[in-house]
């Protein structure tokens, strides 16, 4: 019953999220690109954020490194409790976030923000035509983060605000640096919850 229940939870938020990322492309999309363009500048934001794909790769090759070293540590030593469940999961989840949004991102080949801020006439879903320019959905940042921050979450709660306050500063710098549409992001933390729900079932 306790499975049927948890299901049926999963069925209908993984629903919600979906009518939230279709509301998203249909009615926000577009015009909260703009209004972050024209309000906020379409060049400024730019700066020094070319390299952050890059960093995302380099940040989960060293956090899933350092989750595995960990891992093996605290089992060597005899040590079986959250701290050794938390490496193993963060481990497990970075990657496989990695490889998910790398593979949704080239079946989806939609538009990015700044390639369609410069030519509206390119903008859409080329599917399974993603490449440079054409990667913005799902997000890989919120798809990635949102799984580390859940675990976080789940097993260092006293810290919740601040994880809470660092998650949701990182969607909102996506927007202002024109690195997404609203819906890209949301829909790379959909994505993201379902992967660490998926790996907590499994590990833990």
């Amino acid at each position: 019953m306790n499975f049927d229940v948890r299901t049926k939870w999963v069925f209908v938020r993984a629903l919600a999220a979906f009518i939230a990322i279709m509301l998203c492309i249909r009615l926000l999309d577009l015009p909260l690109a703009a209004w972050v363009a024209r309000y906020m500048g379409s060049h400024a934001p730019h700066l020094g954020t070319s390299d952050i794909p890059d960093l995302l790769l380099v940040s989960v090759v060293m956090l899933t490194a350092l989750s595995w070293m960990g891992y093996f540590y605290l089992v060597r030593l005899g040590i079986l409790d959250r701290r050794t469940l938390f490496c193993q999961v963060t481990g497990t989840v970075l990657p496989l976030s990695f490889g998910i949004k790398t593979v949704l991102k080239w079946a989806f080949g939609r538009t990015e923000t700044r390639v369609w801020l410069s030519d509206p006439s390119l903008y859409g879903f080329h599917w399974f035509a993603g490449m440079k320019g054409f990667q913005g959905f799902p997000s890989g940042h919120m798809l990635v983060f949102t799984p580390l921050f859940l675990a976080l979450w789940h097993f260092y709660p006293r810290y919740r605000l601040y994880y809470g306050v660092i998650w949701s500063g990182l969607g909102i710098a996506l927007l202002v640096t024109e690195y997404h549409f609203l819906g890209d992001v949301v829909a790379g933390a959909g994505v993201g919850v379902l992967a660490y729900l998926v790996v907590r079932r499994t590990v833990g």
